[in-house]
């Protein structure tokens, strides 16, 4: 099991983990500093000199540009989070896509770390806020409801409100599930895997509210009974309350996980808040390039298509799926054999039908690596021509949810570019990559690599 202060310690020891030790305020000025520090590729932050009770983090969710980075995927902190250290990228797709659960019977109910403090209010947190004047936020927590026996965890965004009270946005089967239960608790400061948990469990078309189940399957989660509801054991902060009002909505910046499922809104009464000693809360600059819930959501997304993808010919056709977190998500790319002619028309379409989030495809051979983003852009322009292998579709396709174009929900075209080597051709007449290993002899490879190792620049730019 890796809890959030492991994690956080983790990128610490890994050299990965800034702290910044100025002190900071929580109004505006974290979130300012978080958003530069992710477009500039530098670690994640630790601000420990903040106002609030709490102090804040940044970034750890999230992750270097592909783009700029050659030593760095996007992916790799939230794949330690996970404990996946020696995953690549295919295994942590599919060790997700399975969304095995265990059963919590089978799981030890454990005291929560966090304890209770009668004189804190939500607003003594010191949580961000993002907007001039802005209420503070909640932007990476988790919401625990019991009903009829059964713990559910969702994903929540919100601000506090009115000093005891929170307003929360979460999606809405979440809501329809809950019925007439009113008794609930979020969680801040959580390990990756009830985050994932909870957006495979409602984000996506086919809900379930087997969420602690996915997570204590996923890393181990531990778990402690509140009042009949189990929450995570090792939340830094958890604040316990009554849901009093719910409504169509909550104002503000969006989480992107967000905008692929119907959102409701909720208010929650503030009863009580524990928390644990020198508790650390993370949060993400809310619609700034590669923040956490990008990473987050990206990664949820591509293993449920992998997972419907894989199974919708009666065949395992896809090699991956990868919603590459530069482009906001806005492009789909996947990796498949092309077990026929047309075969990637019928493809595009159907990952075009399963998500709401993109509205390109581009389709690469099976064999094409998932870390090496400049080989697929790459294929983009050498194997397909823009006048046969970039096709349109008619422009009344509806809007992807991403994009920053056509927020306004209008209809437009859609684009699958077919970046693979036609089947029908014969492999002798398939020109193969230009690689170090099939472009030079050996003896020459060979010299060449000994003449490098002399040099010495590896340990350099490892530092």
């Amino acid at each position: 099991m890796t809890t959030f202060r492991d994690h956080l310690q983790a990128l610490e020891s890994d050299g990965d983990l800034l702290m910044v030790n100025d002190r900071v305020h929580w109004d505006e000025e974290a979130a300012v500093v978080a958003a530069e520090a992710l477009k500039g590729g530098c670690g994640a932050l630790k601000f420990v000199s903040t106002p609030g009770k709490v102090n804040l983090a940044s970034g750890v969710y999230a992750g270097h540009a592909q783009i700029a980075s050659r030593h760095h995927q996007p992916w790799c902190r939230l794949k330690n989070s996970l404990n996946r250290d020696g995953s690549d990228y295919i295994q942590l797709l599919k060790s997700l896509s399975r969304r095995d659960t265990r059963k919590l019977a089978d799981v030890a109910v454990e005291d929560p770390i966090a304890t209770i403090d009668p004189s804190l209010a939500p607003t003594s947190l010191g949580l961000p806020t993002i907007e001039p004047n802005g209420r503070q936020l909640i932007t990476l927590g988790s919401l625990a409801v019991e009903h009829d026996g059964i713990t559910s965890w969702a994903p929540v965004r919100g601000a506090i409100h009115r000093r005891s009270r929170l307003r929360l946005s979460i999606p809405k089967s979440f809501v329809e599930w809950c019925g007439d239960s009113r008794r609930t608790s979020v969680s801040l400061g959580v390990g990756a895997a009830p985050h994932v948990a909870a957006l495979q469990g409602w984000t996506l078309d086919r809900t379930t509210p087997t969420v602690p189940e996915i997570a204590a399957a996923l890393d181990g989660t531990a778990i402690s009974d509140i009042d009949g509801r189990m929450v995570p054991t090792h939340a830094e902060v958890r604040i316990d309350g009554s849901i009093i009002d719910i409504d169509d909505g909550v104002g503000g910046p969006v989480a992107i996980w967000e905008r692929g499922c119907e959102m409701a809104g909720i208010t929650v009464e503030v009863e009580t808040i524990a928390t644990r000693e020198d508790p650390v809360v993370p949060f993400v600059p809310l619609g700034e390039p590669l923040t956490d819930d990008l990473h987050l959501t990206a990664l949820v997304e591509a293993a449920a298509l992998y997972r419907r993808i894989n199974g919708y010919w009666g065949v395992s056709p896809v090699s991956w799926i990868r919603l590459p977190v530069e482009g906001r998500l806005g492009l789909c790319l996947v990796s498949s054999e092309i077990l026929y002619s047309g075969f990637e028309w019928q493809l595009a379409n159907v990952l075009f039908s399963f998500s709401k989030y993109f509205d390109k495809v581009l389709i690469l051979d099976e064999h094409t690596e998932p870390d090496d983003l400049a080989r697929a852009l790459d294929d983009m322009w050498v194997k397909a021509h823009p006048s046969n292998d970039w096709v349109f579709s008619e422009p009344n396709a509806p809007a992807a949810s991403t994009p920053m174009y056509r927020s306004n929900g209008e209809t437009g075209s859609r684009l699958y570019i077919d970046a693979t080597w036609d089947p029908r051709w014969d492999e002798e007449y398939i020109a193969p990559r230009v690689t170090f290993e099939n472009s030079y002899p050996q003896d020459v490879r060979k010299s060449a690599c000994e003449k490098w190792a002399a040099l010495e620049l590896e340990e350099e730019l490892n530092e």
